[in-house]
């Protein structure tokens, strides 16, 4: 019974994950990748505070020693600054590619998740979460396979831009990749140290705010959500926000939650389907493209999770 709460907890993240994508691709057509950062991180800290005060307490800190509370601090600043700098270049590349395929190459974090969980905490990594896990990562290079181009004529100089785009798009996805596995197993490090998903998830989105406003005194891009002339589209900024309290706040906590009860390593392979949700999403929500391939992408997908549940 425990574990299928677990999976419920998985599934609730893997839906909200997928549609906060299609917020940020949204808001993001009116608004500046930096500006949104700090704007976004100021939503989530209210809304992580909120969920905090009501699903957790605060009391849980002080009966932590002070090795402990050094750990937990650690564990929330390499956490919350990870993923906050993934984040931006997230939203940098869904500036440049599109979300059905910036998204899916973020997943590739499952590639990093596995050595990290592995070596920190002993988590066993057996042959079905292998083949699994090779079958959904193997749908992500479908989904972020280059388009041949619509017409033989196309300039030189549109074409140029188009790869120089996809190909900023693709590598910035994939550092997001890596700094989320890194900000999501030291999240769950926060968890072990204080038996707790909430209070923890308040503190490194708290101090990734804290990190990024002082950055915005060098930079002041990050603060171009508050300027004046970009009032007018501030509506977009708070759509962003408020997906960030909903994904980075609330959905990240029940996703380290169900690492708790399954393990980090079976609900980071399950979360790598998102991108299933996600496409269908795009393609009704945003009317982005759909291609024929993504549907050997769906199909890898359900196998994988398949092996995973019940080999």
């Amino acid at each position: 019974m425990e574990a299928l709460v677990g999976y419920l907890f998985t599934i609730n993240t893997i839906l909200t994950w997928a549609f906060a994508s299609l917020i940020y691709k949204f808001g993001l057509k009116k608004t500046q990748a930096k500006g949104n950062v700090f704007f976004r991180l100021c939503c989530v800290s209210i809304g992580t505070f909120l969920f905090a005060i009501i699903f957790s307490n605060f009391a849980i800190i002080i009966n932590l020693n002070d090795t402990q509370k050094f750990d937990l601090f650690i564990a929330c600043l390499i956490s919350g600054v990870s993923v906050s700098i993934g984040d931006l270049g997230y939203f940098i590349a869904l500036q440049k590619i599109d979300a059905s395929r910036a998204y899916p190459l973020t997943q590739l974090s499952l590639v990093f998740v596995y050595p990290l969980a592995f070596i920190f905490f002993g988590e066993e990594i057996e042959l079905s979460l292998l083949i699994g896990g090779t079958l959904i990562l193997s749908s992500v290079f479908l989904l972020s396979k280059k388009d041949k181009p619509i017409e033989e004529n196309k300039e030189n100089e549109d074409q140029a831009k188009i790869s120089k785009d996809l190909i900023t798009g693709v590598v910035l996805s994939l550092v997001a990749a890596l700094l989320w596995a890194l900000a999501y197993v030291s999240f769950n490090q926060a968890r072990i140290i204080t038996g707790d998903v909430f209070v923890p998830n308040f503190l490194r989105v708290a101090l990734a705010t804290i990190f990024i406003g002082i950055l915005s005194i060098f930079q002041r891009d990050y603060l171009a959500s508050f300027r004046k002339e970009n009032r007018k589209f501030i509506k977009y900024s708070f759509y962003i926000g408020i997906a960030g309290a909903l994904s980075l706040g609330l959905a990240d906590s029940l996703f380290i939650k169900a690492a708790e009860i399954n393990g980090l390593i079976v609900t980071s392979t399950l979360t790598a389907s998102t991108p299933l949700v996600q496409q269908i999403f795009s393609v009704i929500i945003l009317k982005e493209k759909f291609r024929k391939r993504f549907l050997f992408a769906i199909i890898l997908i359900l196998l994988g999770n398949y092996i995973i549940l019940f080999l």
